[in-house]
């Protein structure tokens, strides 16, 4: 069975670039551009994995977080965050899920190499 990702970003050539190298390495992936249909989308999909933009429409990444923390089946699921501003990295230092971040534009060796980490693959 393939592990599952999620990403989560709302910038389309991101995501069809991001969709494309993670299908390559063999994992089923989705996506979804806001951040209202996320949390509908997480627990239709049931990811292994989220990558997760901080700057969303309808609902940004922090508070996805938040809702995903604050929910049983929902608060184990890794996250790795991205985003463009350094500083919002601190905005996730206290969600354990969050297991990593990166920053944009990204290498995208190293955030594979942080994916296999997250999911348990390395």
């Amino acid at each position: 069975m393939k592990k599952r990702i999620l990403i989560i970003e709302d910038e389309s050539s991101i995501v069809e670039l991001l969709m494309l190298v993670l299908m390559r390495e063999g994992y089923e992936v989705k996506s979804c551009q806001s951040g209202r249909e996320a949390v509908a989308m997480i627990k239709e999909f049931h990811p292994h994995l989220i990558l997760l933009d901080v700057m969303l429409p309808g609902m940004d990444g922090a508070s996805i977080v938040r809702v995903l923390s604050d929910d049983e089946q929902l608060g184990s699921i890794p996250v790795i965050v991205t985003s463009a501003l350094a500083e919002s990295q601190k905005l996730f230092a206290t969600y354990p899920q969050v297991k990593d971040f990166c920053m944009k534009p990204f290498v995208l060796k190293d955030l594979i190499i942080k994916v296999k980490q997250a999911i348990g693959d390395l």
